[in-house]
């Protein structure tokens, strides 16, 4: 089977998700609220999906410049994890 991975999506999920629960982007009043008080919740859950996206990612497979592409991606989810897993240690 052969599939093919936009890791863009992956990469706008993880800023926009971020700056969203970060406040870095404008978001209506009653939306600030509920990221203030699910805050923990939307941590726990982005960790989650870092740990689902890392099971994927470690069995794909790539060759020259795309194994490069992918450990780079890897890294980014990595990152975006230890991010989630710091704001619930705040």
């Amino acid at each position: 089977m052969k599939l093919e991975l936009d890791p863009e999506w992956l990469r706008t999920s993880m800023n926009m998700w971020r700056d969203a629960v970060d406040m870095k982007i404008p978001i209506h009043d009653s939306f600030k609220v509920h990221f203030l008080e699910k805050r923990g919740n939307m941590l726990e859950g982005f960790v989650k999906t870092a740990n689902s996206w890392m099971t994927v990612l470690r069995a794909c497979k790539a060759e020259g410049e795309d194994q490069a592409a992918l450990e780079s991606l890897m890294a980014e989810v990595k990152a975006f994890k230890k991010w989630s897993e710091g704001g619930l240690r705040n």
